[in-house]
């Protein structure tokens, strides 16, 4: 089959929103939302193509194009070779030049959309951008070990170097411990490290980045105002919590776990087939060792999610630097 090559732009504006189109009737999937742009003419190379069409579709002068990525995916008509570039500045009023319709969306947004599946791809790589780097996360449970133990693994765990914590809370806690999970967030985001907190309702008033949500918690509703995550451990969980605007999910468990010895792991194959359609990162969790994390990351996983290396570690530092190794020169 003839493999076509075709130009993409991922338009943003100094807001961070993204521009997609519909695409009209008369032409193949319309109805469908996707990035502007199209075909690679004979004797073009593709950042010609850009320009061309880009111009041609939404009326911008593109003034630079960043290379993003390239993919290959089969339509049953056809397959097309994506070249997809990063455009940032551009002269002109972009709109619909042929009369359909645009939006400027941010990239969490856009998979509440009916898309273009190729282009839900690269909506979950822009979104990999606002994870915090490295991708490694310490899901935080005060009821694993003592409030002593809790705090020592959780302040060395930032000082090797962790960017980002979820703090776990499955059952209220008393008033002293409170206080020292509050301050321990406030150290968190002081020194650059972002915290998710993962708890019931009513949400305490406790230092935060954003939310991070149980499979419960989506269906019975919840939409944090600012940014979250969800629990995930299929590909009806990941649509669901991509349509409801989540940054990224947690999908669990990749490998056999103590904890839940009788739940079957996902594998890495069946985490890359669920990587491969995703419309939002997917932060790998269960099972996890160091020397696993390179096995996670090549199956298609945006980051790891540990929860007793870390905090259960009799080294929390060493713990959380053989993790972040992976990340490191």
């Amino acid at each position: 089959m003839t493999v076509v090559p075709v130009a993409t732009g991922i338009v943003e504006d100094e807001n961070g929103r993204l521009l997609i189109s519909l695409r009209p009737e008369g032409k193949p999937w319309p109805g469908f939302w996707e990035f502007p742009g199209g075909k690679v003419d004979p004797g073009e190379t593709p950042v010609e193509a850009l320009h061309r069409e880009l111009w041609e579709e939404i009326g911008i002068r593109v003034l630079d194009a960043e290379p993003f990525r390239t993919l290959d995916y089969t339509y049953p008509e056809r397959t097309v070779r994506l070249h997809f570039y990063r455009v940032r500045r551009w002269n002109g009023a972009a709109h619909g030049k042929e009369g359909q319709q645009v939006r400027w969306l941010y990239p969490w947004e856009i998979p509440a959309l009916e898309c273009l599946p190729a282009n839900l791809r690269m909506t979950a790589a822009v979104l990999e951008e606002f994870l915090p780097h490295p991708p490694l996360c310490l899901i935080a449970d005060p009821a694993r070990v003592e409030p002593q133990a809790f705090a020592h693994a959780w302040r060395e765990a930032l000082r090797a170097g962790l960017q980002w914590v979820i703090l776990r809370c499955k059952s209220s806690v008393d008033e002293e411990r409170a206080k020292l999970l509050e301050s321990l967030c406030a150290e968190s985001l002081a020194a650059g490290t972002q915290v998710w907190l993962n708890h019931a309702e009513p949400l305490p008033d406790w230092p935060h980045s954003g939310r991070h949500l149980t499979q419960s918690q989506l269906e019975a509703g919840l939409r944090p105002a600012g940014p979250f995550g969800v629990s995930c451990h299929d590909a009806g969980e990941i649509h669901q919590a991509a349509q409801a605007g989540a940054r990224y999910a947690l999908l669990s468990p990749l490998f056999s776990t103590r904890s839940h010895p009788d739940t079957l792991p996902l594998g890495e194959k069946v985490f890359a087939e669920l990587a491969e359609t995703s419309a939002i990162p997917l932060i790998a969790l269960g099972g996890l060792t160091a020397e696993r994390v390179p096995a996670a990351m090549a199956a298609g996983a945006s980051g790891v999610a540990i929860l007793s290396g870390i905090i259960e570690a009799s080294d929390p530092f060493t713990a959380t630097s053989d993790f972040l190794r992976y990340w490191r020169p």
